[in-house]
């Protein structure tokens, strides 16, 4: 991955200027302690300004395909977004620049006290990889209102950042500006140097116009028309990267458009994996507590033994006197209760053999519950790896939500279908037919429950967790071709483990074939009247 250069962020300010100058903030939200979101209207239309200074992936642009990010308000708003609510909200942006040679966007604002009088703030955003920060600050004083996170002097020697101080600039590179050097200087310089010693230049960007092959004076010019303003190869140069990951280029191929394609695909990556490492965490100790319970209930009493024993008292009581400590008879030694009769002692063994009888059929039962739990949640699991969207991961995050419920109050599927149910369900056409997907237990439930008619198609991989697939066929009265059951049974295997399988099996059958027995889990069905398709 690369990072934001000077000279994409320099030419993505010049790209937007006109929006940016005069521009009045409506209304601003922080996503995480590191995402800030300003709602901006100008020029008669309203506009989405993202700031992510994650040390991941620091960049900003405007928000133009909403598809493309989670927008996810937290209920509690970080500290630094209600500094920012209480000073810029309303304030009009006077003018935005990015600092020379640096990664840095100054965005003035004029603002007005309580006594009316003007008081220019500046937000300066700092694209530093992980020394990334947005900083408030009065642009005539300079000192700085707040941050996103303060650097103390515990945490660097060279620059201090925290409310109350003095804001400076961050140490000046030792390079030179490209534009004040001769030809004869620059022909000295290794290719391999020249992201070293000039300003503007990333090491990518310098890999990628040295791929052109240009002669020396070629490079030299192409690099000069590139600080003073050429923008051409920051677009062909993003615009690789952004191919290389398998993405579509944006029509409108602007900086900015390109800039959030490139990466909101790794924000949201990161997001989705992140995500899905804490739910396999949460999984991962529920196998634990199943597995505990599987072994729990193999170290079982020998209780048989008890009954064997009162057996044999009651067998022998003529040959035990009361006040006998123990009785041995076959070889077995049947200790005895001194302060007992013998019938007594049989009483006891067998009151022992019943306790054990019940606690075993006890423990067989949850054995039985666990290892039913143990399929369900490799369903989840698979629901989880194969999950590609923040929304279907908040439903496979309910669904867990709701089974720990269940768990805690020991009555499997008590809550299912008590929320409000939103679920975004995939919807796909092929020859006409509405081919519906479920990508979780969650979506697989309401698809059987809501969204089928007993004609419909159902579809799923044999012997192993998948999406349900659901062919609308009019409750019947739409004939179904061979080649549309084909394609369903391609989408059913691609969504199970086996998509990667050189053969797999998928069964299919009527929706009215299907049944879910009571106090199974969430997706649980039944089914008869199957047919089989080998992939």
């Amino acid at each position: 991955m690369f990072n934001l250069d000077s000279l994409s962020l320099k030419y993505l300010i010049e790209e937007n200027k006109d929006f940016f100058t005069g521009a009045v903030v409506q209304k601003i939200q922080m996503l995480s302690k590191r995402e800030i979101l300003l709602s901006m209207r100008n020029l008669g239309e309203n506009r989405k300004f993202y700031i992510n200074v994650d040390p991941k992936f620091p960049h900003m642009n405007f928000i133009t395909c909403k598809d493309n990010y989670f927008i996810k308000i937290p209920k509690e708003p970080p500290m630094f977004c209600m500094l920012l609510r209480k000073h810029l909200e309303g304030a009009k942006l006077s003018s935005v620049c990015a600092a020379e040679y640096e990664r840095i966007a100054e965005f003035y604002f004029d603002i007005y006290d309580e006594i009316g009088s003007m008081v220019p703030m500046c937000l300066s955003v700092e694209i530093m990889g992980k020394h990334s920060n947005v900083i408030l600050y009065n642009a005539k004083s300079k000192i700085i209102t707040g941050c996103v996170h303060n650097i103390s002097p515990e945490k660097s020697s060279v620059r201090e950042v925290w409310g109350g101080i003095q804001y400076i600039y961050p140490p000046k590179q030792e390079k030179t500006d490209i534009l004040r050097v001769s030809a004869s200087d620059f022909y000295n310089t290794e290719a391999s140097d020249i992201s070293n010693k000039y300003y503007y230049f990333s090491k990518g960007l310098v890999d990628f116009i040295l791929k052109k092959d240009l002669e020396k004076i070629e490079l030299f010019s192409t690099l000069q028309n590139l600080a003073v303003g050429d923008s051409h190869i920051i677009k062909e140069f993003w615009a690789e990267q952004i191919k290389k990951e398998g993405l579509n280029i944006p029509e409108c191929g602007s900086i900015n458009s390109l800039i959030e394609k490139y990466f909101s695909y790794f924000v949201m990556k990161d997001l989705i994996q992140t995500r899905k490492n804490r739910l396999q965490k949460i999984l991962k100790k529920e196998y634990k507590r199943q597995n505990d319970i599987i072994l729990n209930s193999d170290k079982r009493s020998n209780y048989l033994s008890y009954k064997e024993k009162g057996d044999l008292i009651l067998a022998n009581i003529y040959k035990i006197k009361e006040g006998d400590k123990k009785f041995e008879t076959d070889g077995i030694e049947i200790i005895l209760d001194e302060n007992k009769t013998p019938a007594q002692n049989a009483q006891c063994y067998f009151a022992l053999y019943s306790k054990g009888k019940k606690a075993a059929e006890v423990l067989e039962k949850r054995k039985i519950e666990a290892e039913n739990n143990i399929k369900y949640l490799d369903e989840i699991l698979f629901s989880i790896e194969n999950a590609d969207r923040p929304d279907i991961l908040d439903e496979i995050e309910e669904e867990l939500s709701e089974y720990s419920d269940s768990m805690r109050k020991q009555n499997l599927g008590q809550n299912a279908g008590k929320k409000k149910e939103a679920l975004n369900i995939q919807n796909l056409e092929y020859q006409g037919f509405n081919i519906i997907l479920g990508k979780n237990n969650k979506q697989n439930d309401y698809l059987i429950r809501k969204l089928s008619s007993p004609e419909d198609i159902w579809f799923h991989a044999k012997d192993c967790p998948s999406g349900h697939i659901i062919i609308k066929t009019e409750n019947g009265r739409k004939p179904v071709t061979d080649e549309v059951l084909l394609y369903a049974a391609k989408l059913a295997k691609e969504n199970s483990p086996m998509k990667n399988n050189a053969k797999a099996s998928v069964i299919y059958t009527k929706r009215k074939y299907l049944k879910r027995p009571p106090e199974t889990h969430l997706g649980y069905v039944t089914y008869r009247e199957e047919r089989e398709i080998v992939i």
